[in-house]
């Protein structure tokens, strides 16, 4: 190598990685000067040691190996640094993602004979981890199945539930588990040829059974007969039987099919079994006092890949109907006309009408599927409140004739006809009460715990913004001015209790009332007759004793609670 091919290398190397290559550099120079200066010093008697008066000049040896120890120190420092441009991978290289195999760790075995022995040994432990690796696929699938359930009336959770079956069905493949999850069971159960028969286009051969109608035969698409619905409903246990009648299951709109649940196309369940459908959420309807249920599901004829879901729950009354809607309305909604009330969200509609809460939940959010979501709704509706939208819906399975209601009419007598009848008493009714004016928002119905006092449930209220100053507008109608006036006396002892200053001030139509400041919130209360109302969180008493005031003077003196 010439000496010019060495001074461009080491141009290089100085370019590449200038501290390095100055140490190495000054590494050399010590370790080949070392011993020049050693021999200089010698000369000029630098070694000469002082003993008393006498100056010694150390041995030989002892000169050459202190020599070695200086010249050590420069050499170790040149050999680390060529060390490290290589360097030995299977001695240096760690990967702490790697397993290392049992063939690539064969140095530690003595002979062929272990290492075979020590191969068997591990296949076996990689089958173990994988069979524990299957059965908790299999305990996955199983837990997936209860979600589906929760999620059935969850339109969020039901449209992205799929994805996440199809992703464990790659964790499956990967595993080898051949039963992947679905949404449907494809398993085709024996055909009934007597049932088949039944449902042919052909005159019946015997008169039917009382209380069932022939019916012709109708295309798969448009849902099942009038005879298939009544042999359905005729399963069906009498709690459940009217709350099973609101289901849509004729007449659908050309390709959409009616779902079936093992060997029939809809599903009722009571306070007791509810828990069987939607286990984990059945608490939350049992607080809101469900009767009952009835299901049934719906999809694209041959396309059962999605579906909407429909759940009709009767509740205890009109005002539990609204409270459960309210809990589960989400923060983005478009308020549909249906019912009671009603919003659409990522293609599901869900509503209120009376006492009943319905849920039709998509699991695609597709404007088909918002659309027959809808109609289903909208036909739901007209079941449970028929007529006007306040009135009452009434049993299917004790719904007269209308012939019978004409002739009932007929033998009124006049005085009877006249008799005006009594408006119903509706969540409505109580929101009607709370002023328009300044209104921020929805009203809303607070079941329990409002404001943070156990005491105080069955709220009515709305938010109000005047400016800068928001509050909550509220009232809450009772039995009577007794019961009404002991509620009040809570509110008072408990606002006391968190040390906050109470005035008693007058207010025209007010028994009662009171203004409650406590850090920086203020509260104007007051009883009129049955009900306790006002204004609560106030950031300025001005505007919230101005609105308190003047919702004294609009309430009766009496509100009427709602099933009297």
């Amino acid at each position: 190598m010439s000496p010019t091919s060495i001074w461009s290398q080491y141009r290089d190397e100085l370019a590449n990685d200038p501290l390095l290559v100055l140490g190495f550099t000054a590494a050399l120079i010590a370790l080949a000067t070392t011993p020049l200066a050693v021999a200089v010093l010698g000369r000029m008697d630098w070694f000469k040691a002082r003993r008393g008066r006498v100056l010694q000049r150390p041995s030989f040896a002892s000169i050459i190996i202190g020599t070695m120890l200086v010249m050590s120190i420069p050499a170790i420092f040149a050999a680390m640094v060529l060390k490290s441009r290589s360097f030995d991978r299977n001695r240096y290289e760690f990967d702490p993602n790697r397993t290392w195999s049992v063939v690539e760790q064969g140095r530690i075995y003595d002979d062929a004979v272990k290492l075979d022995a020590a191969v068997k040994e591990e296949y076996k432990r990689i089958s173990l981890e994988r069979k524990n690796l299957v059965e908790n696929v299999k305990k996955l699938d199983t837990a997936m199945l209860a979600l589906r359930a929760v999620a059935g009336t969850s339109p969020a959770v039901a449209q992205r539930l799929p994805a996440v079956l199809q992703t464990l069905a790659g964790i499956r493949k990967s595993v080898g588990v051949d039963g992947p999850q679905q949404l449907e069971d494809f398993t085709a159960p024996p055909a009934d040829l007597r049932a088949m028969a039944a449902e042919m286009p052909v005159a019946p051969v015997a008169a039917p059974a009382p209380g069932f109608a022939v019916a012709t035969s109708v295309p798969v698409g448009d849902g099942l007969t009038p005879v298939q619905v009544e042999a359905e409903l005729a399963t069906v246990p009498e709690p459940q039987r009217g709350l099973a009648a609101m289901l849509p299951l004729s007449g659908l709109p050309a390709g959409w099919t009616v779902g079936k649940s093992g060997e029939k196309h809809l599903e009722t369940f009571n306070a007791e079994n509810l828990y069987e459908k939607i286990d984990g959420r059945a608490e939350s309807f049992i607080q809101y006092g469900v009767k009952g249920m009835a299901y049934a599901f719906y999809h694209p004829t041959g396309d059962p890949s999605n579906e909407l879901q429909v759940y009709i729950f009767e509740m205890a009354d009109p005002l539990k109907a609204m409270g459960k809607y309210g809990s589960e309305k989400p923060e983005e909604f478009q308020t549909v006309a249906v019912g009671d009330q009603g919003y659409t969200t990522a293609g599901s509609t869900l509503f209120y009408a009376s006492r009943y809460y319905t849920q039709i939940v998509s699991t695609a959010d597709d404007p088909k599927f918002a659309a027959f979501a809808l109609d289903l709704a909208r036909r739901v509706a007209a079941r449970q409140k028929p007529g006007k939208a306040g009135a009452a819906a009434p049993s299917v399975a004790a719904a007269p004739e209308p012939a019978d209601e004409a002739a009932e009419t007929e033998t009124k007598p006049a005085e009877t006809k006249a008799k005006p009848a009594a408006a119903e008493v509706t969540p409505a009714t109580y929101f009607g009460l709370l002023p328009a004016a300044d209104r921020d928002g929805e009203p809303k119905y607070v079941a329990q715990d409002a404001f943070g006092y156990s005491f105080l449930s069955d709220v009515f209220m709305a938010d109000y913004k005047a400016g800068g100053t928001t509050w909550q507008g509220f009232l809450r109608p009772y039995r009577d001015a007794d019961e009404a006036k002991a509620v009040f006396q809570k509110y008072i002892e408990g606002v006391k209790k968190d040390g906050a200053r109470v005035d008693k001030i007058t207010a025209d139509g007010a028994d009662e009332i009171v203004v409650s400041s406590n850090i920086g919130l203020v509260d104007v209360v007051f009883r009129k007759g049955n009900t306790l109302a006002g204004a609560n969180g106030a950031t300025e008493r001005a505007p919230a004793e101005a609105f308190a005031k003047a919702l004294a003077k609009s309430l009766p003196g009496k509100v009427p609670l709602m099933g009297q």
